[in-house]
Formats: C-alpha cells, structure tokens, sequence
C-alpha cells in the first residue's frame, strides 16, 4: 500500500475509535442525569470528557480534507 493511503487508514481509524469513545461518554452523560441530582458530580465528569472527545473528532473531521493533520506520523519527527 502507499503511503498516503495507509495514513488515511490510520487517521480514520483514530477517528472511529475516537467518534465510539464519545458516543459512550455521552450514553453516560445522559444516564447520570435521568438520575437525579444525587448524581451530578458524576453526569459533569463525563460532560467533561464528552466534550474533549467531540473537540477532537470536530477537528480531525474537519482537517481530513486539507492534508496532513497532527495525526500524521511524519510530523512528530524534530
């Protein structure tokens, strides 16, 4: 395979694994607070995490298009 193609392959894949961590983290988001309020502590942990997880996906989804993104291997070389 290519070169290109297999840094696509990567950058894809660490955005589907990324993309199914947030899902998750959302699921629990939604969970803690049909709990109540006994549970917030916990419901804004996870909004947290959700949120870094959506910001990260956002952007690798967003920056696919325009080329090397901070996901390619070749970058993290001095």
């Amino acid at each position: 395979m290519r070169e290109n193609t297999m840094h696509r392959v990567h950058q894809m894949a660490v955005l589907a694994f990324m993309g199914t961590v947030t899902a998750c983290l959302l699921a629990l988001v939604f969970e803690q607070a049909a709990r109540g309020p006994s549970e917030l502590l916990g419901g804004v942990v996870f909004a947290l995490a959700a949120g870094f997880g959506l910001e990260f996906v956002s952007s690798v989804w967003t920056g696919r298009k325009e080329g090397p993104t901070r996901l390619d291997p070749s970058r993290d070389r001095w």
